[in-house]
């Protein structure tokens, strides 16, 4: 029998089922995801589908001149469409969980040394996995008991003006410990301030071994008004760099507390795509600089009082807790005081995965009074 029929259509008959077996496949694997969405993905697609499908069936047979009926040609391509669009509105989720195990988001652990003095920099971010930050903590407890000096980021407040200018330029006034906090609620991850604490009773006990290394408000504020005085290439910058918006904190609050309300399978989908668009967003904050002419302040000015700090500082052991952003400055300011610092050794910490829950069966266990 298939020798009656054409090389080009054998060829046509084969292509078309494996099309079909794949687009099925994909479609079965973009179900769990439109179910979890919401009741009314399925339904809508399917409409949708049928829709689209009317006018290209008709087309397509008028095209061809084929003699195939107009309903068997819009039942085929409803179907195609349906599972194609399953397809593409399930891709971003699969393609987001893929970047976050496929390209970890990660911070380095760094040991720089001169042969005098040690510095270990361990690279942060505001919220990230329970595991990294549990890591963190046993390290710094770790180096405590060895003899080493905490350093920690943090700006400090300052005067009512210089915190507010702070907010205005900076936050959007907007309280970002809490709104982190919620972030990574909603993410499936933990707020870093929430671990530090752990630290505080030794803190109590051991004041000097713990070092908020950072500047205030009102320093970041001093640094603005002097580059805004004396560089006008810095303040044209400023000039041309969009207004903060003010209304992007609300939005990402009114986002976190629909997203509560959601059932526990649209939860699972805001944390993969919040996870996702997280490790994308670091991996390219890792990259070149950004450009912002902000930098220059909340940066560079704090890179130059941290490196005077660590120079300044008699102990020769020193352990530092800073976002990672500041390796790079802070390294080249070191070497600039003295060439002899160098890298003694690199260790990667994942910051952001997947949740991690593990159901076991627990054996059999006698009723109580027994």
């Amino acid at each position: 029998m298939t020798r009656d029929i054409p090389f080009s259509r054998r060829w046509g008959i084969r292509l078309g089922t494996i099309l079909w077996f794949v687009a099925g496949l994909g479609f079965l694997l973009a179900l769990p995801i439109l179910v979890q969405a919401t009741g009314w993905a399925l339904p809508v697609v399917a409409l949708l589908a049928a829709l689209i499908a009317l006018p290209l069936a008709w087309l397509f047979r008028k095209l061809l001149r084929s003699r195939r009926p107009l309903l068997q040609s819009w039942i085929g391509w409803a179907v195609a469409l349906f599972f194609l669009l399953s397809i593409l509105l399930a891709a971003p989720i699969y393609y987001l969980a893929a970047v976050t195990q496929m390209r970890p988001a990660l911070v380095p652990q760094v040991t720089l040394t001169n042969g005098r003095k040690t510095i270990v920099f361990q690279g942060m971010q505001h919220v990230g996995i329970e595991r990294f930050y549990k890591s963190v903590v046993y390290d710094l407890e770790d180096a405590l008991s060895r003899g080493y000096v905490l350093y920690y980021e943090g700006v400090r407040p300052a005067t009512p003006e210089a915190d507010a200018w702070l907010d205005r330029t900076v936050t959007g006034g907007r309280d970002l410990s809490e709104t982190y906090r919620a972030l990574g609620d909603l993410c499936g991850l933990q707020f870093q301030n929430d671990y530090f604490q752990l630290l505080g009773r030794d803190a109590q006990v051991h004041p000097a071994s713990h070092v908020v290394a950072d500047v205030s408000t009102l320093d970041l504020k001093r640094e603005y008004d002097r580059l805004m005085a004396t560089d006008p290439g810095f303040a044209k910058a400023m000039a041309a760099k969009p207004k903060s918006d003010a209304a992007s904190p609300d939005r990402m609050e009114a986002a976190i507390r629909f997203l509560r309300q959601g059932t526990e399978g649209q939860r699972a989908i805001a944390g993969i795509l919040c996870r996702g668009f997280m490790t994308l967003s670091l991996t390219r904050a890792s990259g070149p600089p950004s450009g912002d002419p902000l930098d220059r302040v909340l940066i560079d000015f704090r890179n130059r009082q941290l490196a005077a700090r660590l120079i300044a500082e008699p102990r020769p052991r020193i352990y530092l807790t800073y976002g990672a952003m500041h390796l790079p400055g802070l390294f080249a300011l070191l070497r600039k005081n003295d060439p002899q610092w160098h890298v003694a050794s690199v260790k990667w910490m994942r910051t952001i995965d997947a949740p991690e829950d593990h159901d076991g069966q627990m054996p059999a266990l006698p009723a109580a009074g027994r």
